[in-house]
């Protein structure tokens, strides 16, 4: 399995803007070789008036059909395009001398 899999599989069942996947894999000391641990972030308007644990699942869903081997571990990042940004205009612009006088 290898991530640009994964990202071609997630695109293909649903819309999304914006897709960044991690193999976190190497940096844990695990006794299973292969994608144990995966960093996914989704922007996608598709999770709009979802709540986030609904967002999850969906990906969850999704995952589960693709992986026969359990991951270890998934961390988690689901956007809406207006969430990320907001998110990215907050995180770059988090200055304290935008006020003007």
């Amino acid at each position: 399995m290898t991530l640009e899999k994964i990202k071609k599989y997630l695109i293909s069942k649903i819309q999304i803007n914006l897709i960044e996947i991690y193999d976190d894999s190497p940096f844990h000391n695990h006794a299973e070789k292969g994608l144990t641990h995966l960093r996914i972030t989704i922007v996608s308007n598709h999770f709009i008036d979802q709540k986030l644990i609904d967002r999850h699942r969906i990906i969850f869903a999704i995952l589960s059909e693709l992986f026969k081997k359990k991951i270890y571990s998934l961390t988690l990042n689901a956007y809406t395009l207006h969430e990320w940004n907001d998110k990215k205009f907050k995180k770059n612009n988090n200055s304290k001398c935008l006020k003007r006088k």
